[in-house]
């Protein structure tokens, strides 16, 4: 007998899950930082209406369109400030086009996910950090309380770690690539 979405608790299920949301929204829209943010307001959705509506028949996928829908809204949002400031005189920045996801076959980028935040430009205290973040589903706390340090200081090592990864401008798709990814 298999258990299905339903029989899982909840934060179980968003656990496990996350990871999984997390690299597949950062593969579709080359962001980290912002898809994390985008996962995190899914999640949040999940929590105020799976217990009232139902586990949905595939969480995972509902949860992936739920923060890409948050990502369109956070693109279009830099995109109308980026046009505003363009219109005041500063040169904007385009934003490339999100590449198109085949839907009908999921994939899971956790270990992409995984190679990213051992990037080499890390430390090891800062890539552990970010992997328990971001792969562990650890909170910032967790992680602090994990490394006997105050919880501002990891936020701050963890920050700086995405910076560092961005900063190195190895697109997601490089690191999926050179790890022996499909």
């Amino acid at each position: 007998m298999t258990t299905g979405p339903a029989q899982i608790p909840l934060e179980q299920l968003l656990r496990e899950l996350t990871p999984q949301v997390l690299g597949a929204v950062t593969r579709r829209f080359h962001d980290f930082a912002a898809a994390e943010d985008a996962v995190q307001e899914a999640l949040l959705a999940a929590v105020v209406q799976w217990p009232r509506e139902g586990v949905p028949d595939n969480p995972r996928s509902w949860l992936i369109q739920v923060a890409a829908r948050r990502m369109m809204d956070f693109l279009r949002s830099e995109e109308a400030r980026r046009r505003r400031e363009e219109e005041a005189g500063i040169e904007a920045v385009s934003m490339p086009p999100a590449p198109a996801v085949d839907e009908q076959t999921p994939q899971d980028d956790t270990l992409t996910l995984f190679f990213m935040c051992c990037h080499p430009s890390l430390t090891s205290p800062s890539a552990i950090a970010l992997t328990l973040r971001a792969v562990g589903g650890l909170t910032t706390a967790e992680i602090a309380k994990a490394f006997l340090v105050p919880e501002a200081t990891m936020a701050q090592r963890i920050s700086r770690a995405k910076q560092s990864i961005k900063a190195s401008d190895v697109p997601y798709a490089h690191v999926r690539q050179s790890h022996g990814g499909a």
